[in-house]
C-alpha cells in the first residue's frame, strides 16, 4: 500500500532521511503532492521544496495555491530550514538546493500577477 504523500514527506523529515526524500520527490506524482501539501508542517514543506531540483521546484511552485506559493516565497533563503541544517553533516546539507536568485524574481512576479486572490 502506498503512503499518503504528506505522511511520506513527514516521515522522511522526522527521521532525517533527506537523501531518500529527495529520491522520493524526484519520482512523486506532483498532483498528489500538491493535494497533500496543505497537510504538511511548515518546516516539512520548506525541506521538501528545497530538496527538489531547481526546475522541478519552480514548476511545482506554480501549481500551488496562492497561500502556499507566498509561504514558499517567504521561505526562499536556505537559512529558512536552519533547524534541519544545524547538526547535519556537510553531505546532508549539500542535498538541499538554494534556488538561483533569478527564481526569487520569478516567484515574486508570479505572486504579483495574482493580487486579487491574495488572502486577507
Amino acid at each position: 500500500m502506498r503512503a499518503d504523500a504528506s505522511t511520506a514527506v513527514a516521515g522522511f523529515v522526522r527521521t532525517g532521511e533527506y537523501a531518500r526524500l529527495r529520491a522520493w520527490l524526484a519520482q512523486a506524482d506532483r498532483k498528489e503532492l500538491a493535494r497533500a501539501w496543505p497537510r504538511l508542517a511548515p518546516l516539512h514543506k520548506l525541506a521538501a521544496f528545497k530538496l527538489m531540483d531547481a526546475a522541478s521546484a519552480l514548476d511545482f511552485y506554480r501549481v500551488l495555491p496562492y497561500r502556499e506559493r507566498y509561504f514558499l516565497f517567504s521561505g526562499f533563503p536556505l537559512q529558512s530550514i536552519a533547524p534541519l541544517l544545524f547538526d547535519a553533516p556537510a553531505a546532508t546539507r549539500r542535498l538541499f538546493v538554494q534556488l538561483p536568485a533569478r527564481f526569487y524574481g520569478d516567484m515574486l512576479e508570479d505572486l504579483v500577477r495574482e493580487p486579487a486572490k491574495a488572502p486577507q
